[in-house]
């Protein structure tokens, strides 16, 4: 199996100007012109092999990429994720300068040979060290042909060099023997198979040196290789997770959806026949009977509009719909607790996060071990190398001098003991840089087949996820047919507040017919009042100073000046739709409205019949008050009739030099037409009102006096305990007020009477000074409450004494009486009973209660 070599690749201009650090993400941005190509990865992860891709600006597409990639992976069967957040990719997306810009910084985020974060250019980067914050994004590739079921199980990995071919002869000696390469002389020859021996060991030395530089670089591109597969493996869990939160919150929303409607279908279905009876309880407005017999039918209740038999075998279909649809969502409940049984998160994390830190132990030991044999063989090699030139040196002199043939002997055998450990221990140390080299290319194969599995296991998952999805798109729309249906049924639970609305909604087309009509008389009839006037007042202007006008003054200068004025007859279109409307303007109507027996122990109906309006606005003004006004209008209509003036008339001249061209104009003069109009008007906008007030609450304003009146009734005896033990105490505090207040009345009558019997009573009215048995002035200031004046007491700079309202009957203009008693209190809130004449809050006052001496 051919290893195919990651290659770590770094912007050509990054090459060219020798730039190894990191570079900053807006220095990327700046280097991804549309003219210069761009370098991107695509992570394999399955098997952790990187491919780098060349493409120009316009050129960077997904179909490109699949048409590179596709002599790995036919492009049918790539899927291609780019995150985080994990995605499946867009063109637009891809062609971003931030997108380029943090592929690139993922790129030197997973080149060891980039220094760290701190500046140690010499230490080599850990595996899997960064994290997300950095915002580098990486391109995944996935094959769905791995991900069937079908699918071979991955081909074991085997790094190379698995074993490492050690030389068995030398290389070409570079001593000359007597202008020979061979030595002729016996002792040349011993000599030679020294250097021989020696050269042998060089070229085995390196041959492990070279064996180990090749074993370490094919463990640590393994090791990365493994770290792709590990951050492809964290790709698609976190796609994953994403499918699921998005079924989990689907499946959310649409359980309380459903559980909601199916509950409002469900008390519906099983209370027909209740509704059907309700219905049958509520009677039809005696105007619409009347319709229903004009037109032949015969309609005494709200359910006799209804087509029953239709409406049951409606709800009947709906009623098997509805057990249906109970059914599909069970079968989705059993769905998705099989998909959340099948999956165990957690422990599928557990699992992820154990092989990471197998990747992350291997990469240490390789780092630890690997390196620290690869830096010993090398030195064991330089030494080699060292002895044969020294060997080289020895065997030369004594070439040249006969005489140091003997001491070199001696020099080589002790040098040849020396190095007899060197190769028995860089033979051992290979051994263990290929077991090493072996565990991590089977910890790869182990890898291949774990995220086999787990990408198969997320296939299935997602797969189940986008059944339940669909499962769920399915029962919504059959969901949203039901409700569909169910409309049908649901007018059956809203026909009493529509038979309600319909009332309001009659009565209001009436008084806004009744409104227009009213004022459109008014309007007739004060626009004949105002002719009649004007003929009057011309004909007096002709036969009076009109007569000695000369004939110019009527041919040439005003010729319609003897012309009586046009009439004004507008033609109103006719209100036709008046007509057909049922009066039903006089009464008002309650839902739900059962029947009662009434005194006579007869049986009847609790319909609109029996329901008086009480919320017109015109109502709630005092009848008296309409009866003045159209007095009022009646007699200001007479008075102008006779030719009198009203004390409200009013002079309005003409013309400042005229001065008998006047206008009489009554400040009064309402008819009683207007009057009706206006009525009709207030109570126009009162039945828009009142309709509006009741699609707000769905309830007419007699509803809520009902349930006032029911709240009453169901009081509990706890709330009546208090309210009458509230009113207990009030009463007491009332009784010792009174009781206080007869102490000092009857001491103040007893020292009265005590100081007539001696002569010491004083008759002067007291102003510093108000105590008990002094007379008092009180003068009218202005009215109190319920229309009474407010009496104070005249003083000088004792401010704040008012006359108790008990004191006196009637409204005299002035009050003389002797105090008898006197009671200090604070003003309260203004408005309040407590602060009665509108003082500021914390002010104190008198109430004086006298007895009366003199009224007027």
């Amino acid at each position: 199996n051919t290893l195919t070599k990651t290659t770590y690749l770094i912007h050509d201009s990054l090459r060219l100007n020798g730039i190894t650090s990191k570079v900053p993400k807006s220095q990327l941005k700046i280097m991804n012109t549309s003219s210069n190509p761009i370098q991107i990865r695509v992570l394999a992860a399955n098997t952790g092999v990187c491919y780098p891709i060349s493409l120009l600006g316009d050129e960077l597409t997904i179909q490109h990429i699949q048409r590179h990639l596709a002599a790995v992976i036919p492009a049918r069967d790539q899927i291609l994720l780019l995150g985080p957040p994990y995605k499946v990719p867009k063109d637009s997306s891809l062609r971003s300068p931030d997108i380029i810009s943090a592929l690139q910084l993922g790129d030197l985020e997973d080149d060891p040979t980039q220094p760290l974060m701190d500046g140690n250019a010499s230490a080599r980067k850990p595996i899997l060290a960064t994290t997300e914050k950095s915002g580098s994004r990486r391109l995944f590739l996935f094959s769905k042909q791995a991900l069937a079921d079908s699918a071979p199980d991955p081909t074991p990995c085997h790094l190379s060099p698995r074993d490492i071919h050690i030389p068995t002869v030398p290389d070409p000696s570079p001593i000359i023997y007597d202008n020979s390469p061979e030595p002729t002389s016996p002792l040349h020859q011993a000599l030679s198979i020294y250097e021989r021996r020696f050269m042998l060991h060089v070229c085995q030395g390196k041959a492990y040196a070279d064996g180990s530089d090749l074993r370490l670089e094919a463990a640590r591109n393994c090791i990365l290789e493994q770290a792709v597969m590990v951050r492809a493996l964290r790709a698609a869990v976190s796609n994953l997770s994403d499918h699921w939160n998005n079924a989990a919150r689907t499946r959310a929303e649409f359980t309380s959806f459903y559980l909601q409607k199916m509950d409002e279908h469900g008390q519906i279905l099983n209370s027909l026949e209740g509704i059907l009876e309700g219905l049958s309880k509520i009677g039809l407005h005696h105007e619409l009977k009347a319709i229903a017999r004009m037109n032949g039918r015969v309609m005494e209740t709200l359910l006799d509009t209804v087509p029953v038999e239709r409406e049951r075998k409606w709800a009947g279909q709906c009623q098997t719909a509805y057990a249906t649809l109970q059914g599909h969502f069970e079968d989705l409940k059993l769905e998705f607790e099989d998909l959340v049984a099948s999956s165990n998160r957690e422990e599928e994390g557990r699992s992820d996060l154990e092989a990471e830190t197998i990747v992350k132990n291997l990469d240490k030991e390789v780092e630890d071990v690997m390196v620290k044999l690869r830096c010993e063989q090398g030195k064991r090699s330089c030494r080699l190398t060292e002895d044969h030139k020294a060997v080289v040196g020895v065997v030369l002199n004594a070439v040249q001098d006969d005489d140091r043939i003997q001491a070199a002997f001696t020099t080589l055998e002790t040098m040849s003991k020396a190095s007899t450990e060197i190769l028995p221990s860089m033979e051992k140390d290979d051994s263990t840089l290929k077991e090493v080299m072996i565990k991590v290319a089977d910890a790869k194969t182990v890898a291949m087949t774990r995220i086999n599995t787990r990408l198969r296991q997320i296939s299935q998952a997602q797969r189940k996820i986008q059944r339940v999805l669909k499962t769920v798109s399915g029962l919504r729309a059959a969901l949203g047919q039901q409700c569909e249906n169910m409309t049908h049924v649901e007018h059956l639970v809203q026909l009493p507040a529509a038979y309600n609305d319909f009332l309001s909604e009659i009565k209001r087309r009436l008084s806004y017919g009744d409104a227009v009509t009213s004022i459109s008389t008014a309007m007739f009839e004060r626009l004949t009042t105002i002719r009649g006037d004007e003929v009057k007042s011309r004909e007096k202007f002709l036969h009076g100073s009109g007569r000695h006008l000369m004939p110019s003054f009527f041919d040439m200068f005003v010729p319609t000046l003897a012309t009586q004025p046009p009439s004004f007859t507008p033609q109103l279109p006719a209100m036709v739709e008046l007509d057909s409307l049922p009066r039903v303007d006089t009464v008002g109507y309650l839902p739900m409205q059962v029947e009662k027996e009434n005194n006579n122990g007869e049986r009847g109906d609790l319909n609109t019949d029996t329901v008086q309006e009480t919320s017109s606005l015109t109502e709630s003004l005092p009848r008296s008050d309409l009866e003045r006004d159209e007095a009022a209008s009646t007699l200001s209509r007479d008075a102008a009739g006779k030719g009198e003036e009203t004390p409200a008339s009013i002079i309005v001249t003409v013309d400042e030099q005229s001065g008998d061209g006047m206008i009489l104009c009554s400040k009064n003069h309402t008819t009683k037409a207007e009057i009706d109009a206006e009525r009709k008007t207030l109570a126009y906008e009162n039945a828009t009102l009142r309709q509006a007030l009741e699609r707000l609450g769905g309830k007419s304003p007699q509803s809520f006096i009902d349930d006032a009146k029911s709240k009453d009734k169901e009081g509990s005896e706890k709330e009546e305990s208090c309210t009458l033990q509230l009113q207990l105490d009030r009463t007491k505090e009332d009784l010792d007020r009174a009781m206080k207040q007869l102490d000092q009345t009857n001491a103040a009558l007893i020292e009265i009477k005590t100081d007539e019997k001696l002569g010491k009573v004083c008759d002067k009215i007291s102003h510093s000074n108000f105590r008990v048995g002094d007379v008092a002035l009180f003068m009218p200031t202005g009215r109190g409450s319920a229309g009474k004046r407010t009496y104070l007491a005249f003083h000088s700079n004792c401010p704040h004494r008012y006359l108790s309202t008990e004191s006196i009957g009637g409204n005299p203009d002035y009050v003389l009486g002797r105090i008898i008693y006197h009671e200090e209190l604070v003003a309260g809130v203004i408005g309040k009973e407590s602060n009665p004449h509108g003082l500021l809050v914390g002010t104190k006052f008198w109430i004086l209660t006298v007895e009366v001496l003199k009224l007027h």
